[in-house]
C-alpha cells in the first residue's frame, strides 16, 4: 500500500525547510507535501527534498485551502495557526496534528477543539523550546537525583543566527498576548513581570549575560514530570560560545538543576551546543517526535490523543539522537 504523504505546512520558512531536510535525510522513501503561501518558494524546497510536492496554502480558509483530494497522513503546523484550520483539518481526516507555534497562553482553543473529539487523532503539542531539545537535556540532568527542588533553563540566542532573531521575536510575541511570563515559586504558578522579568544566562565559556524570562511550554512539561518547585526560563541574546571560539555559530542551552542525591543537596549543570543553529536545533527536534508518532521508531503508530513530546520519547534516546546528527552535550563538574 503506498504511503501517503506527510504535509508539513510552512514547510517554505525557515524553521520549515531545515524540518523537510531532516525527515527527507531520516526518511528517504516517504513522500510530502511543502506547503506554503508562495508556491514558487515552496516548489524550491519540494525539489530539493526530492519525492515532494508542493502545495499552496491559505491559513484563513478552512482545510488550509487544500485540494480536498489531498489525503495526507500527517499535519505538520510549522506556520502560526490562528483560526486552527489545520488542525480541524487533521481532525477531520483523522489523521496526526503537530504544532509548534503555540505559546503558553495560547494552548486552551486546541485543548478544546480536542476534548470535543478525542478520539478523533493524536494532538502533540509541541511548541517547546527547539521542540523538545530543552526539555530533553532538563529531563536527562533531573533523573540524577532522588529529588529536585529548582530547575534553571537558560538559552543563549547568536545574534548571527539567522533564526536567533526569528525566535526572540516570537518571544516578544508571546509576552506581547501576556506581559507576564509564566514560572513556579514555591510549587506555585506564578507570572513574572516587571524587573522580575530580568535573569541572567550562564554561557558555556562562563560569561554571564543579561537575560528575560520567557513562559515556554516547557515550564509545564517540567513542572508535571519532575514536581520541582522552583522552575524558571531565561533567554540572552549574544555571542554564542562556540562563534566566540572562533568556530560555527551554535544554539546553545544550557540546565541547572538543584535537588537531593546521595542524601545530600547538589547542583549539576549540562550545556547542549548545535553547531547547525536554532532553526535546524528545532526542526530535527521536530522530525524525532514525528518519527514516534508514526511508528517510524519505537513501534507502533500513536494512538488518539493529547501529548505532550515528553510523552513519545526518552530524554536519552531524543538526546543521542541529537548528538547523532552533530548535538555536543557539556556536563561541567561543579555544576556553574
Amino acid at each position: 500500500m503506498p504511503l501517503q504523504p506527510i504535509l508539513f505546512a510552512g514547510g517554505s520558512g525557515t524553521v520549515g525547510r531545515q524540518a523537510v531536510h531532516w525527515f527527507r535525510q531520516r526518511q528517504p522513501d516517504w513522500p510530502l507535501l511543502v506547503g506554503g503561501r508562495n508556491l514558487a518558494t515552496a516548489e524550491d524546497v519540494a525539489q530539493a527534498a526530492g519525492q515532494a510536492r508542493a502545495v499552496g496554502l491559505d491559513l484563513d480558509q478552512p482545510g488550509l485551502g487544500l485540494d480536498p483530494a489531498l489525503n495526507p497522513a500527517a499535519v505538520i503546523m510549522l506556520a502560526p495557526d490562528q483560526a486552527l484550520h489545520g488542525l480541524r483539518l487533521a481532525q477531520r481526516l483523522g489523521i496526526p496534528y503537530l504544532n509548534a507555534n503555540t505559546g503558553v497562553t495560547e494552548l486552551g482553543p486546541e485543548v478544546a477543539l480536542f476534548m470535543h473529539r478525542p478520539g478523533a487523532h493524536a494532538l502533540v503539542l509541541s511548541s517547546h523550546w527547539a521542540s523538545g531539545a530543552a526539555l530533553a537535556l532538563a529531563l536527562d540532568l533531573a533523573r540524577r537525583f532522588t529529588r529536585v527542588t529548582a530547575i534553571g533553563v537558560e538559552v543563549l540566542l547568536d545574534e548571527e543566527d539567522p533564526a536567533g532573531p526569528l525566535a526572540w521575536e516570537d518571544m516578544a510575541r508571546v509576552h506581547s498576548a501576556a506581559p507576564a511570563a509564566l514560572a513556579f515559586r514555591h510549587g506555585r504558578r506564578h507570572w513574572l513581570s516587571g524587573a522580575d522579568l530580568q535573569g541572567s544566562v550562564r554561557a558555556l565559556d562562563g560569561r554571564t549575560l543579561a537575560a528575560t524570562a520567557f513562559g515556554s511550554i516547557d515550564l509545564l512539561s517540567l513542572w508535571a514530570t519532575t514536581a520541582a518547585p522552583e522552575l524558571r526560563f531565561d533567554i540572552a541574546m549574544g555571542e554564542s560560545s562556540s562563534r566566540r571560539r572562533g568556530a560555527e555559530t551554535a544554539a546553545e542551552i544550557a540546565v541547572r538543576a538543584t535537588g537531593e542525591r546521595d542524601s545530600q543537596t547538589t547542583t549539576a549543570r549540562s550545556v547542549l551546543e548545535f553547531s547547525q543553529g536554532q532553526a535546524s536545533l528545532t526542526a530535527l527536534g521536530l522530525v524525532l517526535s514525528l518519527e514516534r508518532v508514526l511508528g517510524l521508531v519505537g513501534g507502533k503508530p500513536l494512538p488518539a490523543g493529547l501529548y505532550m513530546p515528553e510523552q513519545l520519547w526518552a530524554a536519552d534516546w531524543f538526546l543521542q539522537e541529537l548528538q547523532r546528527e552533530g548535538a555536543v552535550l557539556h556536563h561541567p563538574v561543579d555544576g556553574h
